[in-house]
């Protein structure tokens, strides 16, 4: 019997071990979420009931774990991670409860270099309508990324791989027209005179197929003859205001040559 029933204990205490243990990896890698932007990347994950702290780990494939200095005994549900991680090279993570032993299974891969996203790009336009041509001159976003105290741009990581691609249209009409450009300066020609264009901007990695976010539109404005643009009523105003003025103004003449006779008239007459 009592063979039994220390048995039965062991029993127990293996089952309840064995939830225990399978309750701890069901925390994986659905659950923790890599995000990066201008190569800020963060490690982020749903809080626990209880409000544990947290110890947080990376390795590159196939290589040792390594403790992310900053995210040790943290109770904040996310890791910044953008300062130990090589951009160019592949991570997988993996996160635990400080006071656990268990590590709650690990993140999927990611590559800065090729995962993170670029933001808006800005520009200043300087729009030649009436030549046919606009220059744009881009400036490169900045990057989370120091060298030498400095932070870097997008240009700085990318180097020949960065291109930008510009979108553009005539005022008024829904038809675009893109071409890319592997400067900070972005000439577009074959304008017509005198017209309105739209233009906003992109970064383009060669390597990637998706764009970055796009800039805000910045538009020229037509520079043709006065009326050219205008609508019809705003014409016929116009040219209605013009002609009451000529009136005036011809009103205004007629009277003062008659009030002039008048008086010449009438100094004549006192002679």
């Amino acid at each position: 019997m009592d063979f039994l029933k220390h048995f039965q204990y062991f029993g127990v205490v293996f089952a309840t071990s064995l939830v225990v243990a399978t309750a701890g990896q069901q925390f994986n890698h659905d659950k923790l979420h890599w995000s990066s932007t201008n190569f800020k990347t963060l490690l982020t994950w749903e809080p626990e009931a209880g409000d544990p702290s947290y110890d947080v780990e990376y390795a590159e494939h196939d290589k040792d774990w390594l403790s992310a200095p900053n995210c040790l005994d943290i109770r904040e549900t996310e890791c910044d991670l953008t300062n130990v991680l090589d951009p160019e090279k592949s991570y997988a993570a993996r996160l635990k409860k400080t006071i656990s032993t268990d590590w709650w299974g690990t993140s999927d891969y990611f590559t800065p270099y090729k995962q993170s996203l670029i933001t808006a790009v800005s520009f200043s336009l300087d729009a030649r309508v009436a030549d046919g041509c606009a220059t744009l001159t881009i400036t490169d976003p900045l990057t989370a990324l120091y060298k030498n105290g400095s932070l870097l741009t997008i240009r700085d990581v990318f180097q020949n791989q960065l291109n930008y691609r510009v979108s553009y249209q005539k005022v008024g009409s829904t038809r675009k027209k893109e071409t890319d450009v592997d400067s900070n300066v972005a000439v577009v020609d074959g304008l017509e005179p005198n017209e309105g264009y739209c233009f906003s901007v992109a970064a383009k990695v060669l390597s990637r197929a998706d764009l970055g976010a796009w800039s805000q539109q910045q538009c020229s404005k037509a520079h043709g003859p006065f009326l050219q643009g205008l609508r019809a009523e705003v014409v016929v105003g116009l040219c209605l205001l013009l002609l009451l003025l000529l009136v005036i103004i011809i009103t205004s003449v007629v009277c003062c040559r008659r009030r002039r006779q008048r008086r010449q008239q009438r100094t004549a007459q006192m002679l």
